[in-house]
C-alpha cells in the first residue's frame, strides 16, 4: 500500500505518494523560512491533501531535530523552527494519517542504504553536501538517531576553529564553511556575485576549500565509525567534479583512515524514500 512522503528543507518543500521505493507521484513547493511553522504545517496538509484516502501513512522529513515527535531546529538560519514544535501530533491530527517524523539526513541515510548506493552494506555514513550539510549513520543494519535525535548531524562537526560563526551557536562548523551557503557568503565577501561553479579561479578555490574540509570531516568519521563506504549527496555533493576533489584531498591523508566514496543514487528523492520506507512500518532495521 502507498504512503505519503514529505521532504521539508531551507530551500524546497517536496511531496509524493511512495509505494515500497517508487515514486508514484509528485509535487513541490518552495519553503519560504520566514511564513513560519502554522504556514509550513499547512502546505505539508494541502500537498498530501490528493493522496490521504489511498494512502496508510505519512511519512515526513525534516531539517533538523525530532525527538519523540518534537521538531526543533539545530540551526535556525535554515528553518527558524520553534524548540518542540509537536510535529507529529499537528500533522496527525491534520491528516487523519498515522505520521512518523524523522531528521532529514536520517531519511536520506535510510533511503540510499535500503535503495540506493549504500544498498547490500551492513555500515554506512552518509553525508548531504548542500545549502546546508545533514547526514546519517546506519551501523549493523539499524539507523541510528542517538538519545536526543541528534546523530548524524554532521554539518556541525568542527572543521575550523577560526572559522565564522554557525546558526547553531558555535564556530567553525563544517556547515559554515563547506556548505553551499557559506561558499556564497564567502563569494560575497570577495565581491562575487555569480554561482559559484568550477571554472573560474575564486569559484575553484572556494570548492577546493570546501572539498578538502569534507574530506578531513568524513577521516575523523571514519576513525571512530569504520564504516563500510560513504554516501555523497545534495545539489553541492552531486554537482560536477566535486566528489572527485573530496576523493583528491583524501589521497593525502594516511591510507588507513581513508573510506570509499560513493555518489548518492537517489538524488533529491532519498529523502522521499526513507521517509516512506520508515513510514511504512520498516522502523530503523534492515
Amino acid at each position: 500500500m502507498p504512503v505519503i512522503a514529505v521532504d521539508l528543507g531551507g530551500t524546497n518543500l517536496r511531496a509524493a505518494l511512495v509505494e515500497d521505493d517508487v515514486v508514484l507521484q509528485r509535487y513541490a513547493l518552495p519553503t519560504r523560512p520566514g511564513d513560519g511553522a502554522e504556514s509550513w504545517l499547512e502546505a505539508i496538509v494541502r500537498l498530501a491533501a490528493p493522496w490521504r484516502e489511498q494512502a496508510t501513512a505519512l511519512g515526513v522529513s525534516v531539517t533538523g531535530i525530532v525527538r519523540a515527535g518534537r521538531w526543533t531546529a539545530i540551526n535556525p538560519d535554515v528553518l527558524p523552527v520553534p524548540a518542540g514544535l509537536p510535529l507529529v501530533r499537528e500533522l496527525r491530527r491534520r491528516t487523519g494519517l498515522p505520521v512518523v517524523a524523522v531528521n532529514d539526513g536520517h531519511a536520506a541515510a535510510w533511503g540510499e542504504f535500503r535503495s540506493g548506493a549504500g544498498h547490500g552494506h551492513r555500515s554506512m555514513l552518509y553525508m548531504t553536501v548542500s545549502t546546508g550539510i545533514g547526514g546519517g549513520l546506519v551501523l549493523d543494519g539499524r539507523l541510528r538517531r542517538g538519545s536526543t535525535g541528534l546523530a548524524g548531524s554532521l554539518g556541525h562537526l568542527l572543521a575550523d576553529p577560526g572559522g565564522p560563526a554557525c546558526g547553531c551557536g558555535k564556530r567553525g562548523c563544517l556547515e559554515a564553511v563547506a556548505s553551499g551557503s557559506a561558499l556564497a557568503a564567502m563569494a560575497g565577501a570577495e565581491g562575487q556575485t555569480g554561482p559559484v561553479r568550477a571554472g573560474e579561479p575564486w569559484a575553484e578555490a572556494l570548492l577546493e576549500r570546501s572539498a578538502h574540509a569534507v574530506a578531513r570531516a568524513l577521516v575523523d568519521l571514519q576513525t571512530v565509525l569504520d564504516v563500510e563506504v560513504a554516501v555523497i549527496g545534495g545539489g553541492l555533493g552531486l554537482s560536477a567534479g566535486y566528489l572527485p576533489r573530496v576523493a583528491t584531498a583524501m589521497m593525502g591523508l594516511p591510507g588507513r583512515f581513508r573510506l570509499p566514496l560513493l555518489p548518492a543514487d537517489l538524488g533529491d528523492d532519498a529523502g522521499l524514500v526513507g521517509a516512506a520506507l520508515l513510514a511504512a512500518g520498516r522502523r530503523y532495521r534492515a
